[in-house]
């Protein structure tokens, strides 16, 4: 693809709401935000390199570690690799461990509870390896001693979210003999549009995420697997797919003016289908309500596949709730979609828990330096893009986020609701398994954020 090895930087930045020190910069940046789209629009001609020339898995990171590039010259799709769903069999989880107190309050002790919490329920399941800054590697053991189903393995790490700079593992079926071979799509991750972020004057997640970035990279390499480099600066969080070649994702993060300004639409769904073996990208507007600021709306809090040809999605009944535009937008491309074998998407509304805001506690528990070491500031009164969605499906199980507790008996209400309605869309065959998890819902995330699955070899 030509020209994906270029960065262009733009005079761009993002925010949903005036908060202090943003609000000339969110002007700015709104100028530039696409409007509402329609289900279908009419695509404009672009011009591309042949396939030959497209084909070499290309690389546009500004780390330290050096790129393993695959030996191949041509994508992942051309030697017949695909991504398998995430309901598909795994051999492993990876995770990533919090340590920042510029990220996780109270030194990041609350997160780390929360983090083995949903470590030890998924290794009930499957083996979870847990990639730790080397000096947080006795602390993690500690904490998970009593889940030796878990390893933990020391990687430099900036930030817990292994979802979001973890590589995309894909697969290669000899129908003849049922092998499987196994790689990876690694990523550039820029930690959500880092680079054009910080030319705005707008904080980052983290104001370097050079380990993020070469961690991807070293759980392939760890765990014996070919790499292939793609340039797109792109999180794990922002796409999901069937395994059957369709994928999901929302306009709101992929064409974000921080991410890849410099590509088209098309551009982009073709180094997707180069790069994880799809046929079809089906589009969505906008992710959940206070998932804007720092991810830009990704797609995993708001919908996945339960299996081919199987959406769940968040869903919000009160039309008073800037959620609800968006669930009923995602909720009527979907259903009139058809996926890459051209089916009819079937959807099973999951609802949403009600909405909840960062408190004034919750903020000042991080490091009070965060903001001037050029960390995402912590607001009191910020909605928290809270979203059952957003969990991790397991061999035999699924690790659901839990939101309830006293003072918040509506989100009881809600967490117990959810997994009624995804223990009845997984079936039997899945024990649902719920986990408290507001410690990660305060970083911007939740359990699907914080995990990343490896696929079976067989």
């Amino acid at each position: 693809m030509m020209g994906l090895a270029m960065h262009q930087k733009a005079h761009c930045t993002f925010s949903t709401k005036p908060l202090p020190g943003r609000a000339l910069a969110q002007a700015q940046w709104s100028t530039l935000l696409m409007p509402r789209q329609p289900a279908a629009t009419t695509r404009p001609a672009i011009v591309t390199t042949s396939t030959a020339a497209r084909g070499k898995p290309l690389r546009a990171a500004a780390t330290s570690a050096p790129p393993t590039v695959a030996p191949s010259t041509t994508t992942p799709k051309q030697l017949g690799y695909h991504m398998p769903g995430e309901f598909e069999k795994h051999q492993h989880c990876w995770m990533g461990w919090p340590d920042s107190p510029y990220l996780w309050r109270e030194n990041a002790k609350p997160a780390q509870e929360q983090y083995a919490a949903v470590a030890r329920a998924i290794s009930q399941f499957e083996p979870l390896i847990m990639l730790t800054n080397p000096e947080s590697v006795e602390t993690a053991k500690s904490m998970l001693a009593d889940a030796p189903n878990v390893t933990v393995v020391p990687v430099p790490i900036n930030d817990g979210w292994a979802r979001d700079w973890g590589p995309s593992c894909i697969v290669l079926d000899d129908k003849k003999t049922g092998s499987r071979k196994m790689a990876g799509t690694h990523w550039d991750f820029n930690s959500y549009g880092g680079e054009l972020k910080k030319a705005m004057g707008i904080a980052p997640q983290v104001p370097n995420w050079d380990k993020d970035n070469a961690a991807g990279r070293a759980a392939l390499q760890l765990a014996g697997l070919e790499v292939f480099e793609s340039a797109l600066h792109l999180e794990g969080g922002s796409i999901h797919v069937d395994g059957e070649g369709t994928l999901i994702a929302t306009e709101e993060t992929l064409l974000h003016p921080s991410r890849n300004p410099h590509l088209t639409r098309e551009q982009i769904e073709d180094e997707l289908k180069e790069f994880l073996g799809l046929e079809k990208v089906v589009w969505l507007w906008k992710g959940m309500a206070g998932d804007d600021a720092v991810v830009n709306g990704h797609v995993d809090n708001l919908a996945c596949f339960i299996r081919p040809g199987v959406v769940a999605l968040s869903w919000c009944d009160d039309v008073n709730d800037p959620q609800y535009e968006r669930s009923t937008d995602a909720y009527e491309r979907l259903t009139s979609a058809t996926d890459a074998k051209g089916r009819k998407i079937e959807v099973i509304k999951v609802p949403c828990p009600p909405p909840l805001f960062r408190t004034y506690k919750e903020a000042s528990g991080v490091h009070p330096d965060h903001v001037k070491l050029g960390y995402v500031p912590r607001v009191e009164g910020e909605r928290l893009p809270a979203s059952y969605i957003n969990h991790y499906i397991a061999n035999g199980g699924a690790v659901i986020p839990q939101f309830g507790g006293p003072g918040l008996e509506r989100a009881t209400e809600t967490d117990a609701k959810a997994l009624e309605v995804l223990q009845a869309a997984y079936g039997p065959e899945r024990k649902v398994v719920g986990v408290k998890s507001r410690e990660i819902l305060l970083n911007a995330g939740n359990i699907h954020c914080i995990t990343q699955q490896c696929p079976a070899a067989s």
